[in-house]
């Protein structure tokens, strides 16, 4: 339940949690900690799978073209359902040590002294304790009012992450906060666009295949 244990920390004493979690924290713990992150929310969705179809809500006050790619695709998703997690687990788990890799070499560059497996141990932050929770609230099928706080939450925990991620890589490269905010907003960016750009080509794909 280390992972707990280092939520509890970092809520509590965000700056001095992440020195010692860079600390006590070993490799292997590390690897466990990034494993556990992205198979938890995977996991969670593998349960909320079991429901029943929802098609996304108000399609009516969208255009046509744009609600028929968002009826396709959440029709598409809802057929694979059990094994996009499993996908999902594989690409979480590159894109997080692709990311880690950019940020040592950017912070490396930028004159930092950690190494890349000391930075490893801290990639996962155990914020995926409350991406898990989230997901489980959006599978519930809560109220309108709450999902959307949902969603602010998830913003929210987002943007803690990369100020986490910040933090981390100053402390650990002994670097300044300017030179940490520019070794993890580039590959963080880049994995953004990254993913939107699968989702659209899935959106397109799925609507290819639809009309053929």
């Amino acid at each position: 339940m280390f992972l707990l244990a280092d939520l509890v920390l970092l809520v509590r004493r965000p700056f001095s949690a992440i020195r010692a979690i860079d600390a006590r924290r070993r490799l292997t713990d590390g690897l466990v900690a990034l494993t556990l992150s992205v198979t938890l929310p995977a996991a969670v969705a593998e349960v909320a799978a079991l429901g029943p179809f929802r098609p996304p809500a108000n399609l009516g006050s969208l255009p046509s073209l744009t609600a028929q790619g968002a009826d396709i695709y959440a029709r598409w998703v809802y057929m694979h359902r059990y094994v996009l997690p499993v996908y999902g687990v594989a690409i979480s788990l590159v894109l997080w040590i692709a990311a880690a890799g950019l940020i040592h070499v950017i912070a490396r560059t930028l004159g930092g002294r950690g190494d890349f497996a000391g930075l490893v141990k801290l990639v996962a932050l155990p914020v995926a304790l409350v991406d898990a929770l989230l997901r489980l609230q959006g599978a519930a099928g809560a109220e309108a009012s709450f999902s959307q706080l949902a969603g602010l939450v998830a913003v929210g925990v987002f943007l803690w992450q990369n100020a986490l991620l910040v933090i981390a890589t100053r402390d650990h490269y002994a670097i300044s906060t300017e030179r940490a905010v520019a070794a993890v907003v580039g590959p963080i960016g880049a994995v953004i666009v990254l993913a939107l750009a699968l989702i659209i080509l899935g959106i397109v794909l799925a609507i290819m295949a639809q009309q053929t």
